[in-house]
């Protein structure tokens, strides 16, 4: 019996999915680097869509807010496979470009009636009670068609994404971080583990 219930235990903890992930990665090192590339190469054309599931936070529902991680190590993979999709590898400098930035990228996803409205939005972090800001942020704007089964009256018109860039060091990369957006004078608040992330 004893045997019994420990072989199902692992066949349990090996068919768990899991983001094997031990925090967000400061520096690559040589194997991260190829098994970034190796993961964006098998994925190839797909591999947008595969990070979006691993690094996202937040409700992708209809005009819900929501993010993404973009760690060195996600930017590899997505350098990596969108270039397998075209027979192609990173050079070795689009590597040292990527390994070399000295930013953690947060994108969050977030709606509003006016083309600049994102311009007024602001992102920043808080971790241990301390707010940190980004050095830099950009937003970039694309106008927003609802679903043929919802009616565009009352609903955003624009969808915007808003980069803030926070510099390394000013975070603690393997602990747990709010992540705030201050939009029309309310915020939204994501809870994230950055040890869930490469």
């Amino acid at each position: 019996m004893k045997k019994f219930v420990y072989i199902s235990c692992v066949c349990l903890l090996i068919c768990i999915p899991c983001r094997n992930a031990a925090a967000v990665r400061v520096n690559l090192t040589s194997e991260s680097v190829t098994e970034a590339v190796d993961t964006g190469t098998k994925h190839g054309s797909k591999i947008t869509a595969y990070l979006k599931q691993q690094y996202s936070f937040g409700n992708e529902d209809m005009f819900e807010e929501y993010g993404i991680i973009r760690s060195k190590w996600s930017k590899l993979a997505m350098l990596a496979g969108l270039l397998a999709a075209r027979d192609k590898q990173p050079s070795e400098r689009e590597i040292n470009h990527i390994t070399g930035d000295t930013h953690l990228q947060i994108d969050v996803v977030t709606y509003g009636n006016t083309i600049d409205f994102a311009e007024k939005c602001k992102v920043h972090l808080v971790q241990n009670g301390t707010i940190i800001e980004p050095e830099k942020t950009s937003a970039t704007h694309s106008s927003h068609i609802p679903g043929k089964k919802t009616a565009a009256s009352g609903f955003p018109k624009y969808r915007a994404t808003v980069g803030s860039y926070f510099a390394y060091g000013t975070f603690c990369p393997d602990c747990k971080v709010e992540i705030v957006l201050t939009k029309d004078g309310k915020t939204v608040t994501f809870a994230v583990n950055l040890a869930d992330y490469k």
